[in-house]
């Protein structure tokens, strides 16, 4: 029973200081998408660029729960508590209970996988769906008969990594691989064939939505917005996977990276369990197919690797337990766990969230003070639809553009945007009109230009968070 008192602190590190970071711009989706009745939901899912099976069920979830900012991050830390469960279930399956136990704890403190457990996406849906999947395949192959609910579960867990998130296709590829080689290395026919029936049933339950995800490639190619690979982009997200934060010296990441080197050969050369194998093409395989398919079309972003992270953190914990003596072996788990520990507290110190309020002050100052005949409009479309989710004042906002939809990139958020949501000229106002004006120096944003017969009443500014390097201004004008 001790996997108890382990999801219970997963689930206390996860609920600490939760809603007091403001919603951001992606959760902002995920909050704007279940407002939608269900067929212009998935309409509007398919434009953007995202499997919808996390917006479904945060969906169904809101039916009971609400939208709250912290029902939605409910959902989240939810998963993030089963995701530890899962990883105990995993690793029992796998290595025995003793690793399944300690590893658990290091899944519970990491404070990467805490980091993406506070966000209403769906990242942590797709960290449980990972190792749940995972425990399906490791009991499918350690059954001594073809026990079909095993290979069915795992069918059906990786149909929804697919649906969850793209990401997790380098995961499936991960455990096909080591299927490929468990069977080869135990000359099981049998289990390969129950292996490939459930790829093609996954793929099966995965038609429907081919067409979309094609679509949503094609938009990706077009035109996207993560920022090319650098050297140290790797080492970066090596460090990140077991101690997130928003980055670290690059001589610390070089010690890093030869750190997790030296882990890896530890692994090949002093494990003996096969499954270690499982591990060590979860880390590599996301990794390798993200700096390949980068060199054709900038995919790699830190955040992108929760998945791969928790093998990563396994990976570490296998290291660890190969040691022969056992007082340097618990010695550097002790030192692993005060680590994480540290990083959390750190990571949260940095962020200054106390002084930060972001949003959540910026939309308040309109929900108090604007008037029912104002008019409220956003400079940039990253803050745009965060507004419009804390927005109460029964105004429409709009978000000043120079384009029309058509010609917006698809990144800047036209998955939910209309025309009408748009103000192209900002000298079609009434003379005598009080006009909120939102913008933010954060995201690489400046202030708009704004026609020289508006009379600027008020300016309130706040900083914003988490770390977008910003500030949120407030003003108010009035036209004359």
């Amino acid at each position: 029973m001790l996997i108890i008192p382990i999801l219970i602190i997963s689930a206390l590190s996860r609920f600490y200081n939760n809603t007091a970071l403001a919603l951001w711009h992606d959760e902002a989706f995920s909050a704007l998408y279940i407002r939608y009745p269900w067929g212009e939901m998935m309409h509007r899912i398919g434009l953007d660029v995202h499997p919808p099976l996390y917006y479904w069920v945060l969906r169904v979830w809101s039916y009971g729960a609400g939208d709250s900012l912290l029902s939605l991050r409910l959902l989240s830390i939810l998963f993030g508590v089963l995701t530890v469960w899962a990883g105990y279930m995993f690793l029992r399956a796998a290595f025995g209970k003793k690793i399944a136990l300690a590893g658990a704890l290091l899944l519970a403190l990491n404070p990467f996988q805490i980091q993406y457990a506070l966000e209403a996406r769906m990242y942590t849906l797709g960290t449980f769906l990972a190792l749940w999947s995972s425990y399906f395949l490791v009991k499918a192959l350690e059954s001594e008969n073809l026990h079909a609910k095993y290979w069915i579960g795992y069918t059906l867990t990786i149909a929804a990594a697919l649906y969850t998130h793209y990401y997790l296709v380098f995961t499936i590829a991960a455990q096909g691989l080591f299927l490929l080689i468990y069977c080869l290395r135990y000359r099981d026919g049998k289990k390969f064939i129950a292996g490939m029936a459930s790829y093609i049933g996954a793929a099966i339950l995965y038609i429907a939505w081919v067409p979309t995800f094609l679509a949503q490639i094609a938009r990706v190619q077009e035109s996207y917005w993560i920022p090319p690979m650098t050297a140290w982009s790797v080492p970066g997200t090596l460090w990140k996977m077991i101690f997130g934060g928003t980055g670290i010296r690059n001589s610390i990441l070089a010690i890093a990276t030869v750190v997790t080197l030296i882990i890896l050969v530890r692994v090949i050369r002093r494990t003996t369990n096969v499954y270690k194998w499982f591990v060590i093409l979860s880390v590599v395989i996301p990794v390798l197919a993200a700096v390949a398919l980068s060199l054709r079309t900038d995919i790699y972003l830190d955040r992108y690797f929760v998945f791969a992270s928790l093998f990563f953190t396994i990976l570490v914990l296998l290291a660890i337990n190969s040691l022969s003596r056992p007082v340097l072996r618990w010695g550097l788990a002790v030192l692993l766990v005060a680590s994480m520990t540290f990083a959390f507290f750190k990571n949260w110190q940095e962020l200054g969230i106390h002084d930060k309020p972001g949003m959540t002050a910026a939309s308040e100052v309109v929900n108090l003070n604007s008037s029912s005949g104002d008019k409220i409009i956003v400079g940039s479309s990253f803050i745009y639809f965060t507004f419009k989710y804390y927005n109460e004042t029964g105004i429409n906002p709009q978000l000043i553009s120079d384009r029309p939809i058509k010609d917006i990139p698809h990144f800047s958020g036209t998955a939910i945007l209309t025309d009408d949501d748009l103000i192209l000229d900002l000298n079609s106002f009434a003379r005598g009109q009080t006009v909120w004006l939102l913008w933010t120096t954060g995201f690489g944003g400046s202030k708009p230009s704004l026609p020289a017969n508006w009379q600027m009443q008020n300016e309130v500014k706040t900083a914003d968070t988490p770390g977008f390097k910003g500030d949120i201004f407030v003003d108010k004008y009035q036209v004359n």
